[in-house]
């Protein structure tokens, strides 16, 4: 089982690291099929990333359903095979209808991370959950903080397109890793015997706010990651440096994700989450809203990867908090769907908020960490939780 796990870690860091050596650069691919004006690539590049996690967000039920009966790892393969050919799609896009039917097909045939989680969780002992998920939440991590290392110097030597065509390949090689390394699931019958079914983690009162919180805490921190080429260009005019300091500065902010998921996630252990998220939102929403006055590149930069600090606690601390609750395998397949949600949303609405000034979305991400502060202080009263402290809190 521990070499299964392994390759497990090892199938989601291939897939973040594709996703992240091509995604950071969505914006720059828009503008090479025509379209110009940096607020209106902003827009249509907020369009496409939402649109795309939309659908895999509405899709995510369904194919965890099918998850739960014909087995989580056939679903594995399935959305890296997905992700590899419609990241290719991108790369051949040659006008915005083909752009936007790429990201379309991305969106209904990629999405892996809520059958890693349904696998893991479920392959590992009770009491190990909570430590495998942090491990697994890591492993993506650490791919998306050298994906836009390797996507950067790709796109900034050879062009955007072959960025795309390099997450293609890795794609399909994670897809054949998990094909030949890792044994079927049983499906249906295990799933609900283990984790009560997707249906059943639904029911649940608690579950539902949890997954209220991560959905609007998410939105604003991820609606603003495919912004940071174009706030890069504000800053500087050169296409070659804009390329390369974009995937310095996602490698930055994805980096502070690593951090949070590696201290935070397992402060958590000891720690309510409740209580860390209390403390690091407002600190997120601080450095969202001075992003704007950064105006030289390094202290652009420096102040992103600060946020990404702050913010990268909220998908750990969330995960970690339901494990407290005893979900089981589905509960986070059910969590890790909704999170997509979240990152439908917040690059939809960041880039719209961008139509009206391209300082107005980090003052957006501010406004909804604190939307998330109040989900988090009402958790008590809507859900009827023991709150942390209660002395009838284990």
């Amino acid at each position: 089982m521990p070499r299964e796990r392994l390759f497990l870690l090892a199938g989601f860091f291939f897939g973040s690291f594709g996703w992240n050596v091509c995604w950071p650069f969505l914006p720059l691919r828009v503008q090479d099929v025509g379209v110009g004006g940096l607020a209106e690539v902003a827009r249509i590049s907020g369009y496409i990333a939402g649109g795309s996690n939309l659908i895999t967000a509405v899709l995510a039920p369904w194919w965890s359903m099918a998850g739960e009966r014909w087995g989580f790892r056939r679903q594995v393969i399935r959305a890296h095979l997905g992700m590899g050919t419609a990241m290719g799609a991108i790369g051949l896009a040659r006008v915005p209808l083909e752009l936007v039917g790429a990201g379309a097909l991305l969106g209904m045939l990629g999405g892996n991370y809520p059958h890693y989680m349904a696998l893991v969780a479920m392959r590992a002992a009770p009491n190990e959950v909570g430590r495998v998920i942090g491990d697994l939440q890591a492993a993506g991590q650490f791919g998306a903080t050298l994906g836009p290392l390797l996507g950067g110097a790709i796109a900034s030597q050879f062009g955007v397109p072959v960025a795309f065509f390099a997450a293609t390949a890795i794609s399909f090689g994670a897809a054949l890793m998990i094909a030949t390394q890792v044994t079927p699931d049983r499906g249906l019958g295990r799933a609900r015997e283990e984790s009560g079914g997707l249906r059943d983690s639904l029911r649940d009162p608690r579950t539902r706010w949890l997954m209220a919180i991560l959905v609007v805490g998410d939105a604003g921190i991820q609606g603003l990651r495919p912004l940071i080429p174009i706030v890069i260009a504000t800053r500087t005019d050169n296409p070659g440096e804009i390329a390369a300091v974009t995937g310095i500065g996602a490698t930055m902010v994805t980096g502070g994700g690593i951090l949070s998921a590696l201290t935070l996630g397992r402060a958590a252990k000891n720690i309510h989450p409740r209580r860390i998220l209390i403390v690091s939102l407002p600190v997120a929403c601080l450095f969202a809203a001075a992003i704007p006055f950064a105006t030289s590149i390094p202290l652009l930069v420096g102040v992103w990867t600060l946020l990404g600090i702050a913010g990268g606690a909220i998908s750990p601390c969330v995960f970690a908090w339901l494990g407290r609750n005893g979900a089981g395998g589905s509960g986070f397949a059910l969590l890790a769907s909704t999170s997509m949600l979240g990152f439908a949303i917040g690059p939809a609405l960041m880039g719209q908020l961008t139509v009206y000034g391209l300082d107005l979305p980090f003052y957006g991400a501010a406004a909804l960490a604190t939307v998330t502060i109040a989900l988090i202080a009402l958790y008590r009263d809507r859900a009827g939780i023991i709150a942390p402290g209660d002395p009838r809190s284990p």
